[in-house]
């Protein structure tokens, strides 16, 4: 298992708003965010509960890491446009995953 495929399932089964931080990481491939004092601290453009993603403007590279005990899962590395295809996959299938609970209510 590594960092990529920890960091799907955590997308998907965080019953939580995930889908304004995948928009976020969206974005964050089209503009690169102001540095902040925690990106300084951390060395991650962004974190979730249980990753931290760093994004290389300079090689359009994302790597994401298990931040929770870091040499657990191997961080996973692609391009932007790699990510972007992961994080529009995850924005659909969650949106799936409730329009499926909706009908069975």
């Amino acid at each position: 298992m590594d960092s990529l495929r920890t960091f799907m399932d955590e997308m998907l089964n965080d019953q939580g708003r995930k889908e304004g931080f995948i928009g976020d990481l969206l974005t964050n491939l089209k503009n690169q965010p102001i540095p902040t004092l925690e990106q300084a601290q951390t060395g991650y453009t962004t974190v979730s509960n249980l990753h931290g993603i760093f994004y290389d403007y300079d090689t359009s590279e994302v790597t994401i890491s298990y931040k929770v005990i870091p040499d657990m899962y191997e961080p996973y590395t692609m391009s932007f446009a790699h990510f972007e295809v992961v994080l529009e996959g995850l924005l659909t299938s969650r949106r799936n995953q409730k329009w499926q609970v909706k009908q069975e209510k």
